[in-house]
């Protein structure tokens, strides 16, 4: 069932990308002040004027929390950003006396910064208007604007109309549940039913297991795409194992109180253990889905990795798991995921650690990787975000269960995720990530997560998740960017590249290939500054391949033969290309290697992929052509 293993190759070469010889870097992640950090949320302003912010919850209930830390009286730390996360001169303290237990972030169209309060009981509900200087609603000691009665884990996204949602699951069966606001968050309806009771997914849920709910994403036509995953029904709602793994969609424009959403199985296995919390969800700038789940997709496993499954349209079909770590990362826990402004660009953040497979072994010792791609997960380009480890000992995934198992360690300093995200108005990455440095000698006893910090880091090297791929410095980009829900609407590009092969000077022998041709995306060559790298191709590959039975021997970047492998998973490899100019649209490319194959028909195949992420499909009178090698 497992798809590719790790793509340990840095970023292809790509047309276009003026930053794509540089590495991936970051700068040294700066700890955020005053309040408690476990599980940071970070967001942009969509409106990309450079506000960044941040919050953490402070423990349950805020109160017995302010005693333990010396610090918060209220539910959530938050930290306000105004040059793109290089400052935080905000730093409240904001939500409910009752709260403490999660907390979200989201900045609505319109600049309006909201925050949620995990009470149990209900959700306090922060609003700001002033870029997060204050928050009116929760200046008392209780909040006044509550909602979402007797829920866990908040999570608050905004729609492209105005429209605030939010999205949680219910404390006495673990069902999800979406609520929907359209007066800026003051009062809150239902908006549909997740689970759809005719779907893949009521077959496995039970109340006594429960789910777990990413954070909702929304395409550019208003569809909202909530992940979630359930155990097996005779799973024990203690440690339950979480092996199926759902995409909940609703109709384009999103949801009312009728709506019932479609659901789509992105991976499911007996062996799977995919809770190794939180799994996240992320949409790039072709409205390409990526989910990321830590943990094992078989039984067999032994480490704990972390896999990322993708689905080009729009949710309805998945790959296979694709191992995102390299495989000196033997444990891998905490990962979030976000989609960048082009098509096929995300970028992955996670913990790892080199000592164990198990995060519960008390051996490890743990620092913070990042990952980033642009060809929708077939290679990667890796940053070690915290040289120093920043976290030791074991990590517990089993949330509030932590420390009740019997046997098994339970430190949940860093809490259940960190967050990765993608700056609207450059398309650089920024991370909030949970970090105790200090708590690292042998024996040391476990602390309640009140003694982690957040911190922040900022790409400053390497391409951008952007259709130009411009380079990152760690400075901010203000620019006034559109939200990445529209980002595509000034071209509304919607057509994939198309390749062709000249035949005419195709040379294939045992020792030597040589393969050359033309890719063109005329769409969008309006000739405008706004639109100067839609219709442009961003880079192409070709595969090369000998019918082996029903199976498939493609040639590797070492210029030889694969092993036999199912025809579908094809080995592409990038080609030099460049770019003709506006007159024509078209991207001129050739491939030459020195190769080791034996005799035999070959195919060989071409496919473009614009700067949106639209992808070229096999045609085979075009962009496919064979020759015998002799």
């Amino acid at each position: 069932m497992i798809g590719r293993g790790v793509a340990i190759a840095t970023i292809a070469a790509t047309l276009g990308f003026a930053g794509s010889a540089q590495a991936l870097e970051y700068t040294t992640p700066k700890q955020l002040p005053q309040f408690a950090g476990g599980e940071p949320s970070l967001t942009f302003d969509p409106n990309g004027n450079g506000n960044v912010f941040v919050t953490a919850p402070q423990g349950v209930p805020a109160i017995a929390g302010a005693a333990l830390s010396g610090t918060a009286a209220k539910g959530v730390g938050f930290w306000g950003s105004h040059d793109g996360g290089r400052t935080f001169p905000e730093v409240l303290n904001t939500g409910s006396g009752n709260g403490g237990g999660d907390s979200d972030v989201e900045v609505a169209n319109d600049g309006t910064v909201f925050v949620a309060d995990l009470e149990a009981t209900a959700a306090a509900i922060c609003t700001s208007h002033d870029h997060g200087k204050s928050f009116p609603d929760c200046d008392t000691p209780v909040a006044t604007n509550q909602q979402g009665p007797e829920n866990d884990r908040e999570w608050l996204t905004h729609g492209p109309k105005g429209e605030l949602y939010l999205t949680y699951h219910d404390f006495t069966a673990g069902f999800p549940i979406i609520e929907k606001s359209t007066d800026g968050g003051q009062t809150f309806a239902p908006c549909g039913t997740i689970i759809d009771p005719n779907g893949p997914a009521a077959q496995t849920y039970t109340p006594s297991g429960g789910t777990l709910v990413s954070r909702p994403v929304i395409g550019r036509d208003g569809t909202i795409y909530v992940d979630f995953t359930t155990p097996d029904q005779t799973s024990s709602p203690v440690g339950a194992v979480l092996n199926h793994l759902y995409m909940a969609a609703s109709p384009p424009g999103g949801c009312d109180g009728t709506t019932v959403f479609k659901n789509t199985v992105v991976y499911q296995n007996a062996g799977a253990d995919l809770g190794k919390i939180f799994q996240a969800e992320g949409i790039d700038g072709a409205d390409h889905l990526y989910v990321v789940a830590a943990g094992k997709t078989t039984a067999n496993q032994t480490n704990t990795n972390l896999w990322l499954f993708r689905s080009a349209d729009r949710g309805a079909h998945w790959s296979a798991p694709i191992q995102v770590n390299p495989p000196n990362l033997k444990a891998n826990v905490l990962p979030w995921v976000a989609g960048g402004r082009g098509g096929d660009e995300l970028v992955a953040g996670w913990f790892g650690s080199e000592a164990s497979g198990d995060p519960n072994d008390a051996k490890n010792v743990w620092r913070y990787y990042a990952a980033t791609s642009f060809d929708g997960g077939e290679s990667f380009q890796y940053a070690t975000v915290t040289p120093d480890p920043i976290h030791y000992q074991d990590i517990c995934t089993q949330g509030i269960f932590c420390g009740l198992i019997p046997g098994q360690p339970g430190n949940r300093n860093l809490a259940d995720f960190s967050t990765v995200a993608v700056d609207p108005a450059s398309g650089c990455t920024a991370i909030a990530l949970p970090g105790d440095p200090e708590n690292h000698s042998p024996g040391h006893p476990d602390d309640d997560n009140f003694s982690s910090h957040a911190y922040v880091a900022l790409q400053k090297s390497g391409p951008s998740l952007s259709p130009s791929g411009a380079p990152c410095d760690g400075k901010p980009k203000i620019s006034g960017a559109v939200g990445l829900s529209s980002r595509n609407s000034v071209c509304g590009d919607r057509v994939a590249p198309r390749s062709s092969i000249s035949r005419r000077h195709l040379r294939a022998s045992r020792r030597r290939l040589l393969l050359s041709g033309r890719t063109i995306d005329r769409v969008c060559n309006t000739g405008t500054s706004k639109s100067a790298f839609h219709g442009r191709v961003a880079r192409v590959t070709i595969s090369v391949w000998k019918h082996s039975g029903r199976r498939c021997r493609f040639l590797t970047r070492k210029g030889r033969l694969s092993k036999a492998r199912s025809c579908r998973k094809a080995i592409r490899i990038p080609v030099k290309a460049r770019y003709l100019g506006r007159r024509t649209d078209k991207t001129a490319w050739s491939f030459r290697r020195r190769v080791h194959i034996p005799r035999g028909v070959y195919t060989f195949a071409a496919r473009g992929t614009d700067a949106l992420g639209h992808r070229e499909t096999r045609r085979r009178h075009y962009n496919t052509a064979t020759k015998r090698v002799r």
